[in-house]
């Protein structure tokens, strides 16, 4: 057992990064882990091009666990969807930290990063990581230009040109360190206990085949189970995130989208859901998404209707220039699963062949 787990998922080839071609994708996370003051941490990395990269962790010196396992099976990627939900769940199953940190590729983080995390984790916490973008390879066009707050030197990145989220300002105004964050402030770099993330079994596959809103919507079943008062930001977690050039992505149908996620969340809130894929749902559910929910309670679905009629309501429709078939929506119609995730991962840890494959190193 280690303390934390850092679960990363990606789908991005070797070389992503605007204006560092020499910069290998695992390479920013890497040297961020290498100079920890708390090495009790494994990092679990599942990823889409494990068949390509089996071998990149073979042969460092790392001071700290590796588990670099391939993302399939994964019957949306291997039809060229996103299919982020179920490789977050593989996570899951592969973790062995009391705290589990989501994210994905390409982010940086300062030596006190796992040190802070662990520490607001026994005051009682799950941290939420606040996160900039940092140009200093790939100028921004922002004048004057924004430096972050807190310095750093990482990888070459000097936090000199920065890109700050929205979050930011409206946490820490007023000097203040710490922030009670709301359910929806759940984003792609937060953490929980794995034991929360068991209860709610992990990301809900419903929200399969498309990218947005899957991590909020763990942030309101964590609510919905009692967890939400654990939720917050701290000024001093934060990530830094390398800008990367278009077109980096290896799944073909990356890009398109198949339905609005907002109404999945609420379906779960409605009727009170917090633990996730054990059902499926069928006719009589998107019936009551399209007719109740985007009809009568989405709070923007004037805007839906006058200006985005393609993807309402709920499934997104063809249109000239998008990605959007309705056979998509058929598709995800056709093909939701289930998974118990406290099941699965004893299956790991009891030695099931099916989690032998990967690459697994101790230091």
């Amino acid at each position: 057992m280690v303390k934390i787990s850092y679960i990363l998922v990606t789908a991005r080839r070797d070389f992503p990064y605007s204006g560092r071609p020499d910069l290998h994708l695992f390479e920013p996370t890497l040297t961020s882990m290498k100079s920890q003051t708390m090495k009790d941490f494994e990092i679990i990395i599942v990823d889409v091009l494990y068949h390509i990269r089996k071998d990149y962790f073979k042969n460092l010196d790392l001071p700290f666990k590796v588990k670099h396992v391939p993302a399939t099976p994964n019957l949306w990627i291997e039809n060229g969807f996103m299919g982020i939900c179920n490789q977050l769940n593989k996570g899951i199953i592969y973790a062995d930290g009391e705290l589990l940190f989501f994210t994905g590729d390409g982010f940086m983080f300062k030596a006190d990063f796992m040190k802070n995390l662990w520490e607001r984790y026994t005051q009682g916490y799950f941290p939420l990581a606040w996160y900039l973008y940092d140009f200093t390879y790939a100028p921004s066009k922002t004048e004057p230009k924004v430096s972050s707050p807190t310095p750093y030197n990482i990888a070459g990145y000097e936090g000199k040109d920065v890109s700050i989220e929205h979050r930011y300002d409206i946490a820490f105004k007023n000097n203040r360190e710490m922030f009670s964050a709301p359910w929806n402030w759940f984003f792609g770099c937060s953490s929980a206990s794995l034991e929360a993330m068991l209860t709610i079994n992990g990301y809900d596959l419903k929200f399969e085949g498309d990218r947005m809103l899957l991590d909020c919507d763990v942030g309101s079943r964590l609510e919905l189970a009692g967890y939400g008062q654990y939720l917050a930001l701290f000024k001093d977690i934060f990530l830094v995130r390398a800008p990367t050039d278009s077109g980096t992505w290896s799944l073909s149908k990356g890009n398109t989208s198949i339905k609005c996620q907002y109404p999945l969340i609420y379906f779960n809130r409605a009727f009170n859901l917090p633990k996730a894929n054990t059902y499926t749902i069928g006719e009589k559910e998107i019936k009551w998404i399209k007719e109740e929910f985007c009809e009568n309670q989405c709070n923007i679905r004037d805007l839906c209707k006058k200006d985005h009629q393609w993807q309402f309501p709920f499934e997104h429709k063809e249109r000239p220039n998008n990605a959007c078939k309705k056979e998509y929506f058929e598709f995800w119609k056709s093909h939701q699963t289930t998974i118990d995730l406290r099941e699965e991962r004893q299956k790991r840890i009891d030695g099931d062949e099916k989690y032998q494959i990967g690459t697994f190193i101790s230091y």
